[in-house]
Order: structure tokens, then C-alpha cells, then sequence
């Protein structure tokens, strides 16, 4: 996974305006599908309406993806680092009307009251295996490592 700069900074200094710091625990942290399309640029996609035209469009998915549960941070001290986890996640179904292909997902922080894109911001970024909805579900499973980590 690769870190959006923005998700850094709003991580790492509490007192940045106008978001509150990133909690990642805390937060609710979702996961969006992006189409293949779509180009990642995390020096200048800050949120969310910076990417919803890659954003998948498909039957049983909403809108800026879907919440991470039992997230977790844990100290690692045989690698040396911090990792966050969270329990792996499922679209049951997705597609089988409308369907889309992806292989990119975001992570994102979305506000606890009034989340529009404009202020969702974007952490993360990873590239998955290529995939198109069939009506089938779609899981997928973290690395044993965690979602994020960091040395």
C-alpha cells in the first residue's frame, strides 16, 4: 500500500485545519473499489471528489465503499514496526445488474457527522487482483502484516 500524502499529514498533526487527526481505530475507515482506470496521485488527491469518476458502479456496492470492523493496532517488535489490521471484508452480492471491474481500492476516513466526498479523506492506496462483478460475492482478505504498516 501506498500512503496519499494528505492521509499522512492528517495522521501524523493534530493540529491540522479543518480535519480533525486521523484516528485510525476510532474513525470510520472504508474501503472503495476503483476501477482499472483509475491513476493514483497521492501528492494531489487529497479526498474523495478528487477520485469518485474511478470509482466501480456496481449492483449491491455503495457510494464510497464499505466500513473496516474490528480494527486494531499492534506493536510488532520482532519487525519493528506498527501495524494496523482490521477483519477482512465481504460485498455479498455485487453486481449481477450492473457490474464493473476494478483492481485498485482506497482507504479513506470518512467524517463521524456530515461525510459528502469533498471531505473524506483519502489514507491509503493499493493495487488487488484485476476483478469484474458477477452476482458473486467479493472478499477481500488482508495480509497477515495488517492493511497499513509502519517503521
Amino acid at each position: 500500500m501506498v500512503w496519499y500524502n494528505r492521509g499522512k499529514w492528517v495522521i501524523f498533526d493534530s493540529t491540522l485545519e479543518p480535519e480533525a487527526p486521523v484516528n485510525l481505530v476510532g474513525d470510520v475507515i472504508k474501503v472503495a473499489l476503483m476501477k482499472t482506470s483509475y491513476t493514483v496521485l497521492v501528492d494531489t488527491h487529497d479526498y474523495f471528489d478528487d477520485v469518485t469518476a474511478s470509482e466501480i458502479v456496481a449492483t449491491g456496492y455503495t457510494a464510497r465503499g464499505k466500513a473496516l470492523a474490528s480494527k486494531v493496532i499492534t506493536k510488532n517488535a520482532g519487525n519493528n514496526r506498527i501495524e494496523f489490521d482490521a477483519a477482512d471484508l465481504t460485498w455479498s452480492p455485487l453486481g449481477n445488474g450492473t457490474n464493473d471491474t476494478f483492481d485498485q481500492i482506497i482507504l479513506l476516513r470518512e467524517p463521524d457527522t456530515g461525510a459528502t466526498d469533498a471531505n473524506a479523506v483519502l489514507i491509503a492506496h493499493a493495487v488487488i487482483p484485476e476483478t469484474t462483478s458477477n452476482g458473486g460475492d467479493v472478499t477481500l482478505v488482508w495480509n497477515s502484516n495488517g492493511l497499513l504498516h509502519g517503521a
